[in-house]
């Protein structure tokens, strides 16, 4: 089924790199075409392939993880990624709104929603009935009510539309968008698939739907002024009683190459190197932050290009006894496929410091550059998280993503947030008891947490390191008060902050953003 769906996806990125979807759809009747829910996936396809740009370098993924205390860009010897200044800016949160980052941020979710609107106005108006046909329609509208959650999240207030009416999208404010994506999920999720199967794998179900309700509650303070601690609970409880997903063994399990059959997963984004191929739709993490000279030795076929690296202070935040950031950075000395150690010139060993100078960080490289700089591509952790693939499939000549599909839910994030509900609420004895909680600390390397170390600073970081790069760290600096808080290389900021500003081609295109 994954490659079934691999199929559909790329087959729905082509149509909407070419416009003919009106073009072919014109020439099939609806009630002929419409009719078993494998055609319902086909068309719903449009939807989901929104999903694959999270893992290009430019995405709402990239921003949020460069906006936050996890990743920054440094000074790099070849003298690129500078560009005008745009990876510093968003990490010292300073964001223009003509930055190119902040604008394919937004399209993601805004092209999200028009997709799903299209998708929705074509299922509601067939006339055939089969099973089918409301699941597929409750799907969308889920898909739908997540891509208005990043928007509502990161923008507060967006353009709101849920049909293909003419016109310019009235803006709606964090209050309305709240109120409409929960009810979207309550009203939708009962007639989700429940049972996780592999004709599932990637799509909408009812664990998707719960973890996402789950994130509305645990955020509804900040977002809307109102603590609903007991009804983000109870909707992980939902998750967790439904017993459809378990903790992988091992961490690395759930960023592996092949990691479709990890239970851990809840809902994920399909990548592949053969369906999945453009920058535009591959997973291409490989090129965002590896240095170039490492693409060799790890039989990678392709450039990369020696950018995003961990933030010190983030890189100097973990207990020394913790796997993670072992297993969530590349640093110390590289070894290629074989296991040989590696030299960057004959006898020295190619090793790479977990921590970088703060003198590499902030300008653009110049005539000047000396060699302390150069030597700057030995420094700073690069993302290891997603195990390269290493297979030699990625050749660069039409195969630059790795076959990794990047889960957006997992399992260990519900149980994080279920542990944090019930802490808000002054359960922390409870909280401790939970099995997969301690099954989290001890996969790591750690001994489980009494009641007495329940507290939201040891609760906040067991998130970051559980979470690093997975792109919920604005999420939760920001409901653990810490986004604003000076680190490293960035000052204390004022809550203006805490709303990404709408691009400038948006204000353009919609004069209800003004």
């Amino acid at each position: 089924m994954k490659k079934i769906l691999y199929m559909f996806l790329a087959a729905a990125a082509l149509c909407a790199c070419t416009n003919l979807d009106e073009e072919i759809y014109s020439k099939i009747s609806r009630d002929s075409f419409f009719s078993s829910e494998e055609q319902f996936v086909k068309y719903s396809a449009r939807a989901y392939s929104t999903l694959q740009h999270l893992g290009t370098e430019k995405s709402l993924w990239t921003l949020i993880i460069q906006n936050t205390n996890e990743i920054c860009v440094p000074i790099n010897p070849n003298g690129k990624w500078w560009d005008d200044g745009r990876y510093y800016d968003v990490h010292v949160q300073n964001i223009s709104p003509s930055n190119p980052l902040l604008e394919n941020a937004w399209d993601f979710w805004a092209n999200g929603v028009t997709a799903c609107n299209d998708v929705l106005d074509t299922f509601i108006n067939i006339d055939q009935d089969f099973d089918a046909k409301e699941r597929a329609i409750a799907e969308v509208k889920v898909l739908r009510a997540f891509y208005y959650m990043c928007a509502l999240d990161n923008w507060g207030s967006a353009p709101y539309s849920i049909d293909k009416s003419k016109g310019y999208p009235p803006k709606k404010d964090r209050a309305f968008l709240f109120e409409f994506v929960v009810k979207e999920i309550t009203d939708n999720v009962a007639k989700l698939q429940k049972e996780v199967t592999p004709a599932y794998y990637g799509r909408v179900t009812q664990g998707m739907a719960y973890t996402l309700l789950a994130k509305m509650y645990l955020n509804a303070e900040k977002w809307i002024g109102t603590p609903m601690w007991a009804e983000a609970e109870a909707a992980c409880k939902e998750v967790i009683n439904g017993g459809q997903y378990s903790l992988a063994e091992n961490y690395k399990d759930n960023f592996k190459v092949q990691n479709e059959t990890c239970l851990e997963q809840i809902f994920a984004v399909p990548f592949s190197t053969t369906y999945t191929t453009s920058d535009h739709n591959a997973f291409i993490i490989f090129l965002s932050t590896l240095p170039a000279n490492l693409c060799e030795p790890f039989n990678i076929h392709s450039e990369a290009w020696d950018g995003l690296v961990g933030e010190p202070d983030f890189m100097d935040s973990y207990d020394p006894a913790d796997t993670r950031k072992a297993d969530t950075w590349l640093y110390g000395q590289m070894y290629d496929v074989a296991g040989k150690a590696l030299e960057i010139e004959p006898g020295v060993p190619y090793i790479i410091d977990p921590i970088f100078p703060e003198s590499h960080f902030g300008r653009g490289l110049g005539a000047e550059e000396d060699e302390s700089v150069r030597r700057g591509k030995l420094e700073g952790a690069r993302i290891g998280k997603w195990t390269y693939q290493t297979d030699g499939r990625i050749s660069g000549n039409g195969k630059i993503g790795m076959d990794n599909d990047f889960f957006i839910f997992r399992y260990a994030d519900v149980v994080l947030m279920y542990v944090e509900a019930l802490v808000r609420q002054g359960k922390a004895t409870d909280a401790a008891e939970v099995a997969d909680f301690k099954t989290i600390r001890t996969r790591a390397g750690l001994p489980a947490m009494s009641a007495a170390d329940l507290t939201l600073e040891n609760l906040y970081w067991e998130r970051a390191h559980e979470l690093a790069l997975e792109g919920w760290s604005r999420q939760d600096m920001i409901r653990f008060d810490k986004f604003l808080e000076p680190w490293w290389n960035k000052p204390a900021m004022d809550e203006s902050v805490l709303f990404l500003p709408f691009p400038k081609k948006a204000k353009t295109a919609n004069p209800n953003l003004q």
